[in-house]
């Protein structure tokens, strides 16, 4: 008998903490599925008409966007292929990634703030440091998002300071390589070397303000 109770109360709170897992994730899928919603909705026809009517190849109409620490900040990047069909890739790096001499961060009044670009990549970008091989046919155009979290620290037990944070975006008419990589660094060094493995032959930028 003790046995059976036992076994009832285990199962019990075994079904609890299933049911509560199925809702946390079903709640973190539809705050990403609105967050994306959200882009779709308040840029993609912006950008698509930069790319139209301004003639240009990569359009970032909202490069610098306003963020709090712990919330997730969006940006939308149009691409528009006038070569023959093809893949492209993007890929998002902190501007003072090695070997990059380049401040990662400014604070209000344009003093460099200190970062540690490791901890940056792994906790700011994490897993969308680069965006999966898309394929566009000649003269499409298509938008993507680009997620980035704005962490409490800039550096293990170093807290987050109000302002503008800076991350180099190099688009590449190739796909990612086998290892999930792009097709060469996105960062200045690269760009001084031979900047022709970028699709425009450009670096672009995304700051985030911190407030």
């Amino acid at each position: 008998m003790e046995m059976s109770i036992g076994f009832i109360v285990l199962l019990i709170i075994s079904i609890l903490i299933f049911g509560l897992s199925i809702q946390l994730i079903f709640k973190w899928f539809g705050s990403a599925q609105q967050l994306q919603a959200s882009i779709d909705k308040q840029t993609q026809d912006q950008i698509l008409s930069a790319l139209r009517t301004g003639n240009q190849l990569v359009a970032i109409p909202f490069s610098i966007q306003e963020s709090s620490r712990g919330q997730a900040t969006s940006f939308g990047v149009g691409v528009r292929n006038v070569l023959a069909d093809g893949q492209f890739s993007i890929a998002i790096s902190p501007a003072c990634k090695p070997p990059s001499t380049y401040p990662c961060g400014y604070t209000p009044d344009g003093t460099p703030i200190a970062v540690d670009p490791d901890y940056i990549e792994k906790n700011w970008l994490g897993n969308f440091n680069t965006i999966p091989t898309f394929r566009l046919k000649r003269n499409q155009q298509d938008v993507k998002p680009i997620l980035i979290k704005v962490d409490t620290n800039i550096a293990p037990s170093k807290p987050t300071p109000k302002g503008d944070y800076v991350f180099n975006l190099c688009v590449y008419n190739k796909p990612l390589r086998d290892d999930g990589l792009p097709e060469a660094p996105c960062d200045s060094v690269q760009y001084k070397t031979d900047p022709k493995v970028f699709y425009t032959q450009k670096i672009y930028q995304l700051t985030i303000r911190v407030v």
